[in-house]
C-alpha cells in the first residue's frame, strides 16, 4: 500500500507541473488553493509626474512563492488599465512615471504566483501636483510722498503665486521716469505689501516697479507708480505790505501779507512785536497769534502815541525773520459831541397822508386854507396824497387873478423850505399868466413878502425871486431880485428862503445859491408865516401847484459851542467820508453854514485840533438841521 501512494503522488506532482506550465488551463483545475491579495496600498504624489505606490505582500500565501505584481490604473474610478502586467519582483513598492500634472489617479495592485493571481488590493488615489512657475506680478502699485525725503509704496500681492508661497520682493526705483532702473531692494523677506523709501533728496521724483519672488524666481514687474518729494521744510519767508492804521485814541490796527514761501510747512501763527522807541528796542505782545488770519488788533494804548510795529510768521520748522516795519500814532482821545439845541421849527413832508379837499377843509390843524376864490367863488381844489400837497385854480375870466393856498402858522424860523412843482409849461393865452411858489410874509397885517415861485406864460415858464410890499388889502409894489432867463426850465425846484425880514435875504435853488442881500428894505417884521399858494388869470382849465418836504429851522447855520482851547477845526463827514462842509472854531465855537443843502443833513459832526487829529466826534452819523447847536463834552 505505500508503494502505490507514493507512485500515485509522483504522477500527481508530475501532472501538476505539467499543468502550470499551460498557465490559465492550470486555473481551471479546481485546486483547493486560496491567495490573499496584497493590503494596505497607498499613493503618494512626489512631483507633478510622478506618484509612489507602497503595499504589504498578501498575508496568506496559500504556500505558494509571490513572483510579482500586477498594477492596473484608472483615471475615472470605473475602468483600469494595467500599467504593469507583471513587475516580476516581490518588491512592494513602484513609481509610477510620466503623469500628467494636477490629475487624480486610481490605484490597485494583485499578486501574482506560480498557479494564481490573487484578488485585488484595497485602492488607493493620490493627485499629481501643480506645476510651479513663477507668480504673477504684483498689482495696483501706489507711492506716496510723506516728506522732503520719504516715499511709501504700498502694492497688492500676485493673483497668483505660481504654486509657491512668495517670500519676499523685488522693488526697483527709476530717477529718470523708468528709462533705467536701479535694484532699490533685491529681496523684502517679507510678504509685506509696504515699503517705506527713506534718505531721498527733496523736490525730487521717483519712479518704482515691485517684483514677487518665489521658491523658482521673480515675477514680471508690477505696474509703475511715481511721487515727488516735498520741498525740504525751512523756517518760513518773512510777511511782507505791514501796515499800521491808528483807528482810536487807544488802538491800532494791523494788516500784512502772508510770505509768498512757507517754507513747505503751513503757517500757524504770526509773533507780533511793538516798540515805542522806533523800534531801538522791541516788546513781543504776542509771541504767537495761533492764526493764519492776517489783521490783529492792538488795543488799551497810550493816547497820542507812536508806535513802530514788526510781524514774523510760523510754521513748523520755526519763526521767519521780522517783516518790514511800520507806525502809526493813536489819536487823541475823542470826546463826543451832542446836540444841545434842535433848530428844526416844523418839518412836513405833505406826502404822508391821502385827503381829499372836503376832509381838509374839515380838519384844518397845521395848515390852514384860504384864498381869493373863495371870495370871488371861483374854481379850486385841494388834496393829499403820496405825490404831495395838491392846489388847484382857475380864474373865472382871462385877466381876472384868483389864487388859494395852503398856509403854516407863525414863528421864529428864519428858514423856510419846500419843493414846489408847476403844472404846465405855458398858457395858451396872450396876457394871462400862472403863479406857483412858496411865500414868506411878515405876520402882521401888511402884505409884505418875499417868494421863490414860477411864472408862466405864453413864452413859457420862469423862475424868479420878488419881494413886495403893501397895505392890509395886499401887495402894491413889487421888487424883482433875480429871474432865471434860460429856455426850457423845470417844472420842479427845489427852493430855500432864508430872511431875516429886515435887510438880509439868502434863496437856493436846487441847491444853488441864485441870490443874496443884506442892505434891503424888506418891511417884514417877524414873525413869519409860509403860504403855499398858486394864483392864475387863466380861465382855459384848473392848473394844480405841487409841493412836498415843507420844514422851517432858525438859521441857516449849525453851530459846535464849548470847544476847548487846541480846538481848530470842525467837519461835518458823510457816511461815505466826504467832508460836506467845514467852519472854523473862534472863541470855542464853530459855525458852519448848510444851507444849501437839503435837510436833514446826514452826517458826523468832527472836532480836529491844529495838529489834523480828530479830538471830539458824534457817536455815529446823526440827522441836522439848520439852526442846531452841539457842544463838545
Amino acid at each position: 500500500m505505500k508503494r502505490k501512494y507514493a507512485i500515485f503522488y509522483s504522477i500527481m506532482f508530475s501532472s501538476l507541473l505539467m499543468f502550470s506550465s499551460l498557465g490559465s488551463v492550470a486555473n481551471a483545475l479546481s485546486l483547493p488553493i486560496i491567495l490573499q491579495p496584497p493590503t494596505n496600498l497607498s499613493a503618494f504624489a512626489v512631483s507633478t509626474s510622478q506618484i509612489n505606490l507602497y503595499w504589504n505582500a498578501p498575508s496568506d500565501l496559500g504556500g505558494l512563492v509571490v513572483t510579482g505584481y500586477e498594477i492596473q490604473r484608472s483615471t475615472n474610478g470605473g475602468s483600469w488599465s494595467i500599467i504593469v502586467p507583471n513587475t516580476g519582483s516581490a518588491s512592494t513598492v513602484y513609481s509610477d512615471t510620466g503623469l500628467s500634472p494636477s490629475t487624480s489617479y486610481a490605484y490597485r495592485v494583485y499578486a501574482i504566483t506560480i498557479l494564481v493571481t490573487s484578488p485585488p488590493s484595497n485602492t488607493a488615489t493620490a493627485t499629481t501636483l501643480t506645476p510651479v512657475t513663477v507668480p504673477q506680478p504684483p498689482t495696483g502699485l501706489g507711492a506716496t510722498a510723506d516728506s522732503s525725503s520719504q516715499i511709501t509704496l504700498n502694492w497688492n500681492a500676485p493673483s497668483n503665486n505660481g504654486g509657491s508661497a512668495i517670500t519676499g520682493y523685488k522693488i526697483e526705483r527709476s530717477t529718470n521716469a523708468g528709462s533705467t532702473w536701479s535694484v532699490l531692494v533685491s529681496n523684502t523677506g517679507s510678504t509685506a505689501t509696504t515699503y517705506s523709501n527713506t534718505g531721498l533728496a527733496p523736490s525730487t521724483t521717483y519712479t518704482y516697479r515691485v517684483s514677487a519672488i518665489n521658491s523658482v524666481g521673480n515675477s514680471s514687474p508690477s505696474n509703475i507708480a511715481s511721487a515727488t518729494t516735498s520741498v525740504a521744510i525751512t523756517a518760513p519767508q518773512p510777511p511782507t505790505g505791514l501796515a499800521a492804521t491808528a483807528t482810536s485814541s487807544s488802538q491800532i490796527n494791523l494788516s500784512w501779507t502772508a510770505p509768498a514761501n512757507n517754507g513747505g510747512s503751513a503757517i500757524t501763527g504770526y509773533t507780533i512785536e511793538r516798540s515805542s522807541d522806533s523800534g531801538t528796542t522791541w516788546s513781543t505782545i504776542s509771541s504767537n497769534t495761533g492764526s493764519t488770519a492776517t489783521t490783529f488788533s492792538d488795543t488799551s494804548l497810550v493816547s497820542n502815541t507812536t508806535y513802530t510795529y514788526r510781524v514774523s510768521a510760523i510754521n513748523s520748522v520755526g519763526t521767519s525773520s521780522p517783516s518790514n516795519t511800520s507806525t502809526a500814532t493813536t489819536f487823541v482821545q475823542v470826546h463826543s459831541v451832542t446836540l444841545v439845541q434842535p433848530g428844526l421849527v416844523v418839518s412836513d413832508s405833505l406826502i404822508n397822508e391821502t385827503m381829499t379837499k372836503d376832509q381838509l377843509l374839515a380838519n384844518q390843524q397845521f395848515w390852514h386854507y384860504g384864498g381869493s376864490a373863495t371870495v370871488n367863488n371861483t374854481p379850486y381844489d385841494i388834496s393829499r396824497d403820496p405825490q404831495g400837497f395838491h392846489i388847484g385854480v382857475q380864474a373865472a375870466n382871462d385877466g381876472n387873478w384868483t389864487g388859494f393856498y395852503g398856509v403854516a402858522p407863525s414863528s421864529n424860523a428864519v428858514l423856510f423850505h419846500a419843493v414846489v412843482t408847476t403844472p404846465v409849461e405855458s398858457v395858451p393865452t396872450t396876457n394871462d399868466f400862472y403863479e406857483n411858489g412858496l411865500y414868506i410874509q411878515t405876520s402882521t397885517q401888511n402884505v409884505n413878502y418875499v417868494t421863490c415861485f414860477a411864472d408862466t406864460g405864453t413864452a413859457g415858464t420862469e423862475w424868479a425871486i420878488v419881494s413886495a410890499t403893501g397895505g392890509v388889502n395886499g401887495a402894491t409894489n413889487f421888487n424883482l431880485l433875480w429871474y432865471d432867463p434860460s429856455p426850457n426850465q423845470p417844472l420842479t425846484r427845489d427852493c430855500t428862503i432864508i430872511t431875516n425880514g429886515s435887510n438880509y435875504l439868502k434863496v437856493y435853488l436846487d441847491g444853488v445859491k441864485v441870490y443874496e442881500n443884506s442892505t434891503l428894505n424888506l418891511q417884514m417884521p417877524g414873525p413869519f408865516i409860509a403860504f403855499l399858494e398858486p394864483q392864475t388869470s387863466y380861465a382855459g382849465q384848473m392848473l394844480y401847484g405841487t409841493y412836498k418836504d415843507y420844514y422851517s429851522t432858525t438859521d441857516e447855520n449849525i453851530k459846535v459851542t464849548n470847544n476847548p482851547a487846541n480846538a481848530a477845526r470842525v467837519d461835518l463827514v458823510s457816511p461815505a467820508g466826504t467832508v460836506i462842509a467845514s467852519g472854523a472854531v473862534n472863541s470855542g465855537t464853530a459855525t458852519i453854514s448848510v444851507g444849501q443843502y437839503h435837510y436833514p443833513l446826514a452826517a458826523n459832526i468832527k472836532v480836529y485840533d491844529s495838529a489834523n487829529n480828530v479830538i471830539a466826534s458824534t457817536a455815529n452819523v446823526v440827522n441836522m438841521f439848520g439852526g442846531d447847536v452841539y457842544s463838545y463834552n
